[in-house]
């Protein structure tokens, strides 16, 4: 089965670039497409999509990376069934 997922998080510090550096990584080799940005409202704002099993092992990587980084980080994680058709995985930095 596939899925979508969007993840914000908040509280994000000071190496968020060479954090969403390896989130496009990550979601590369499990073949997931979509992006990840800084949004409007300041907050590190992930979206993938791709096979259930592919975003679930992704989501416990993005979860991984923020537990011991600051006791502020705080994120949320909203599932979809349906796709958007993203064709790659893009991040909001050169």
């Amino acid at each position: 089965m596939a899925k979508r997922v969007r993840i914000l998080c908040n509280g994000y510090l000071n190496n968020e670039i060479s954090l969403r550096f390896f989130i496009k990584q990550k979601a590369q080799t499990l073949g997931l497409k979509g992006y990840c940005r800084i949004n409007e409202n300041n907050l590190l704002e992930i979206e993938v999509e791709g096979k259930e099993i592919s975003i679930d092992e992704f989501v416990r990587f993005v979860q991984k990376g923020t537990r011991d980084e600051k006791a502020s980080n705080l994120f949320s994680i909203e599932m979809f069934d349906h796709f958007k058709g993203y064709e790659k995985m893009e991040i909001d930095i050169v």
